[in-house]
């Protein structure tokens, strides 16, 4: 039993790789050859009931390979167990005995060390013996005599050989077992993929089953990383993604299974759960964690996230429904706001459903030409004449009609469709601008709102030059409007591209103003034309003095700055009156016109004439 527990040993230390380091076992003067020898020489293990002889091995093999191999002798078998099990030995030479003590050994090595190279010499019935025991090579010798230079090198070369094929093999079974994990866990985190995910989900399911037993999946979605990936830059976020892991692991028992889907998305299966309040206690300790601060980079940064649960078997009997409903609570914690958790409930599917169907058709709305703009003025409120045209996207839906952006664009923005449609409602806006002028019309500034995604993502310098290539619009026709929070996401980058767009003659106006995250510090540096006041002040800026401050404010702010300050939402004649007072440049709203389609915008163009004044 104890030369056992010694081999089993051996089998975990001792790679089959060769890496060489001297062995202690055997005689002094095998020690002695040893020494000074190259420090990658592979180490044998000669095994000969003599130790004269085993020695001679030794010695025969260091010479002849040149310090490719190197030996040490044992005798017997306690002493060969010693060896094997205190230091890495790359292969073993076998010299048959009278008490059959190679064979013992031969027969533990096959059931313990498979991959072990063992080479034999000896006489020829010895060799038959050792390829039943499953040895590797055979060198037959003639009996009673001592080993030739020939035979010695012979040997040798046997050893070497079975050396370099067993490492060969062990690096191919290195590489299988890789290219394995790799196969089935994320490459950023090592955590379990998608694929092993389910594959381990399917299992347990098939488990609890047979022995019936609740589970929980969890679906967990990082609130806002997005934000911190497209600022502070892929690596920054890679490193946060790789924290978060940690953390999930740490939240989870060993039993449990923690995996990434994908981008910021991550699963995680609880076994063998009492009650959904152990689900509950196991997701308000990964908000926790997740919620703490991250050092990366140089900055201190807070990431929360959004969980949705399922149950087994409650919310679902097979892997897909579990994770499906799983991601429909998470969506319902991400409405409340995230940072939470939420349990599955029925009824949220036909919301999912809802939702599902809308990402769908707006995807098919775009290939099938149902978007339409609607154009909206803006009044210079000295002269009383259209100065721009705001383009405005309605979604005119075959069932369901005419749909309003406050519907849609939320989606679209989540889901990226908002990319494509912003390009197409670019392209279209210059074109009409265009048709405007082919019909004498006097020419004013085409407004066009544009997306913190297509601000970020897609070269907006290069793209927007080459839409005015292809429509023929004058640069200085075109006034983007974007948010304070998309030109705020990355300022250096912002400050670069709105440069840009200014040398070509671009203007930018600051839309939403007062609502959004903005530093005064950067707003004073950003090439912009104007300061787009927010509706919802100028609603109840009559009403409320508050709101009435804001908007003197930010008049009286944008014209320090030299920009021109425009009031939204403007639908009565004492707002306008109001907005005379501080000098407000500009003015849009219902009061003027509503957003009306292409052919009647042209008509107002056509007729507008009269000054308000």
């Amino acid at each position: 039993m104890r030369a056992a527990r010694a081999l089993d040993n051996a089998s975990r230390l001792a790679p089959h790789l060769p890496t060489l380091q001297h062995g202690n076992g055997g005689a002094a003067n095998s020690r002695a050859v040893a020494r000074g020898m190259s420090s990658t020489a592979a180490q044998v293990l000669v095994f000969d009931s003599s130790e004269a002889t085993g020695i001679g091995w030794c010695d025969a093999l260091a010479a002849r390979s040149r310090g490719r191999l190197r030996g040490s002798t044992v005798t017997t078998l306690d002493a060969a167990e010693h060896e094997l099990s205190s230091q890495p030995i790359a292969a073993i030479l076998l010299v048959p005995d009278a008490a059959g003590q190679c064979f013992e050994l031969l027969a533990r090595l096959r059931s313990l060390m498979p991959a072990l190279p063992v080479v034999g010499v000896g006489d020829a019935a010895s060799g038959e013996r050792f390829a039943r025991e499953g040895g590797h090579e055979w060198v037959e010798l003639e009996p009673g005599t001592a080993p030739d230079a020939r035979e010695q090198q012979l040997v040798e070369r046997v050893l070497r050989f079975a050396v370099e094929r067993a490492g060969l093999q062990s690096e191919l079974e290195r590489q299988r077992r890789l290219g394995l994990h790799l196969a089935h866990h994320d490459t950023l985190t090592d955590l379990p993929n998608r694929q092993l995910f389910r594959t381990q989900l399917r299992q347990l399911l098939h488990q609890a089953q047979r022995n019936p037993r609740a589970l929980a999946v969890m679906f967990v979605d990082l609130d806002r990383f997005k934000q911190i990936n497209d600022t502070l830059g892929h690596r920054v976020g890679d490193l946060m993604l790789v924290e978060v892991a940690r953390r999930l692991q740490s939240c989870v028992r060993e039993t449990d299974i923690a995996a990434r889907r994908g981008g910021d998305e991550f699963t995680v299966l609880l076994d063998g759960i009492r009650r959904g309040q152990d689900a509950a206690r196991v997701a308000r300790k990964i908000l926790t964690e997740i919620a703490k601060p991250y050092s990366i980079g140089g900055h201190e940064l807070f990431l929360t996230a959004s969980i949705g649960m399922s149950l087994f078997p409650a919310d679902g009997a097979d892997s897909e429904a579990l994770v499906r409903n799983a991601d429909i609570a998470m969506y319902r914690a991400k409405a409340r706001g995230g940072n939470t958790y939420q349990f599955f409930m029925p009824e949220m599917t036909d919301r999912a459903m809802e939702r599902m169907e809308m990402e769908n058709s707006l995807h098919q709305a775009l290939e099938r030409q149902q978007f339409v703009l609607y154009y909206q003025p803006q009044v210079d409120l000295t002269s009383g004449r259209i100065v721009a045209m705001e383009a405005l996207i309605r979604w005119q839906h075959p069932e369901a009609g005419m749909i309003f952006p406050d519907e849609f664009i939320p989606l679209a923005e989540e889901t990226g469709i908002i990319v494509r449609m912003g390009e197409w409602v670019l392209g279209e806006a210059c074109r009409q601008a265009k048709r405007w002028d082919e019909q004498g019309l006097t020419p004013v500034v085409q407004a066009v709102n544009f997306s913190a995604r297509q601000f970020q993502f897609r070269r907006p310098v290069e793209r927007i030059r080459e839409v005015l290539q292809e429509t023929g619009l004058d640069p200085a026709r075109l006034d983007l409007e974007l948010t304070e929070s998309a030109v705020m996401k990355d300022p250096g980058f912002a400050m670069e591209t709105l440069r840009k767009l200014r040398d070509m003659g671009v203007s930018i106006s600051i839309d939403d103003f007062g609502t959004g995250q903005s530093s005064l510090a950067y707003l004073k540096k950003f090439p912009i034309s104007k300061l787009k006041i927010d509706k919802t002040f100028i609603h109840t800026l009559l009403a409320d003095r508050k709101d009435a401050a804001i908007t003197n404010a930010i008049i009286a702010m944008a014209h320090e700055l030299e920009l021109k300050a425009v009031a939204e939402g403007v639908e009565t004649p004492a707002q306008l009156e109001y907005l005379r007072g501080p000098g407000c440049d500009e003015v849009q709203g219902y009061l003027f016109s509503r957003p009306v389609p292409a052919e009647e915008a042209g008509r107002l163009l056509a007729s507008w004439n009269t000054p308000l004044n």
